[in-house]
């Protein structure tokens, strides 16, 4: 269909937190791809089978950063905020949701608390924010993409 996907990733982190047997089939269908895939050093100490399934090519991220669900929607850019502001070295991925809160994006979550179209539409208005833009220069913090991640590995 013409489209080349930048990388693998497990929905919710399945693949990664159940076991030893399903992120071994992740590794071999991203090897079979020549795909990276995302999995990240900071849950090695959590699930050793990472780390002890990866090969010399496998690119692996540093650390993650989500919104927890506690988080209340007023503070949510005190939150990326914080965290953009604390970032240890190394490449972070910022696992977000971004979509607007329309009519098919609630229809499609049911409008749930937790990733519905309002936790989208609160992720899109932060990421394409002027502070966001702002924090990106001041904590000289550089966006990179799979693709590129992928390049110089």
């Amino acid at each position: 269909m013409g489209i080349r996907p930048t990388h693998l990733d497990s929905h919710q982190y399945r693949l990664y937190q159940n076991g030893k047997d399903l992120f071994d089939v992740l590794v071999r269908v991203a090897h079979e791809k020549k795909l990276p895939f995302f999995v990240v050093r900071d849950w090695f100490a959590e699930h050793p089978y990472l780390e002890s399934g990866l090969g010399p090519g496998d690119i692996v991220i540093d650390h993650t950063v989500t919104m927890d669900p506690s988080v209340p929607p007023e503070k949510w850019a005190e939150f990326y905020g914080r965290a953009m502001k604390n970032l240890p070295p190394g490449v972070t991925e910022f696992v977000i949701h971004v979509a607007f809160a329309d009519a098919e994006m609630t229809a499609a979550t049911r409008e749930r608390d937790t990733w519905g179209a309002a936790w989208r539409q609160r992720d899109f208005d932060f990421f394409t924010s002027a502070e966001f833009r702002q924090l990106l220069q001041q904590e000289k913090i550089q966006l990179v993409t799979w693709r590129e991640l992928a390049r110089a590995h």
